[in-house]
């Protein structure tokens, strides 16, 4: 029989700060579930050499069990590794801006990374849009759920204008969108595509320079936020 008077906690005992309790979840061991994956499913092909055993049937299908059962595990502790950053980062009041520029991911945490990154998505030298998420962890799984807000970045980088699209989800859960907005827009304001091939356009009094661009990329950064230190409008589309 167990000592109930030691099954319990210890009333006195010295907490843990929850940071870190939580940074020590971040050291699950994903990568000894890979091994393992990849030694089991190594072994399937010596397991066709004897087809005709009359093992073989039970052998397969639980390998196949085995197989399903790691994998789903290797999914729980990921999934429990990435919620453990969060709640790590949230308990020191702690950000991570993803950007995602050329199709690669980028990630930066303190100030000066981010204020580089911001650059970085500004000058970006390919032809498609850019993309910019603050979250409580990296934004790595662009399959898994995500940050709901996010800024679209186009820009001209030899003439040092661009364009934001900022997304977010309203009170009733419908996502909606806004472009920036210049109250003096130029008449020579490119008409940006909303990505490479697109055939849909900003309209130009979204255009704005790179010193407000930047201003409200620094301020995204920060807050998670639509920023405040530009203009909005609702998102349409067209040679305006």
């Amino acid at each position: 029989m167990s000592n109930s008077a030691q099954d319990e906690p210890d009333p006195h005992a010295r907490l843990e700060p929850p940071a870190v309790v939580f940074a020590r979840l971040t050291d699950v061991p994903v990568d000894a579930l890979d091994k393992l994956i990849e030694d089991t499913r190594a072994v399937y092909d010596d397991l066709n050499k004897v087809l005709g055993h009359p093992y073989w049937g039970d052998l397969v299908y639980h390998q196949g069990a085995a197989m399903k059962a790691l994998t789903e595990a290797k999914t729980c502790l990921e999934g429990l590794r990435a919620e453990a950053v969060g709640a790590r980062n949230t308990e020191l009041g702690v950000t991570v801006t993803t950007a995602v520029i050329g199709g690669e991911r980028h990630y930066a945490q303190n100030e000066d990374d981010k204020a580089e990154l911001v650059d970085r998505l500004l000058r970006s030298p390919g032809e498609g849009a850019s993309h910019i998420y603050v979250w409580d962890r990296p934004h790595a799984d662009p399959e898994a759920p995500g940050p709901y807000e996010q800024i679209r970045i186009v820009t001209d980088a030899e003439d040092e204008l661009g364009v934001l699209n900022f997304t977010e989800e309203d009170v009733e859960g419908d996502m909606i969108s806004w472009h920036t907005c210049n109250p003096q827009p130029s008449g020579d304001a490119p008409a940006l595509p909303f990505d490479a091939g697109s055939t849909l356009k900003f309209p130009r009094n979204a255009v704005l320079s790179f010193r407000e661009l930047r201003a409200a990329l620094d301020e995204f950064t920060r807050t998670g936020a639509k920023p405040e230190c530009v203009q909005w409008q609702p998102a349409r589309w067209g040679d305006l």
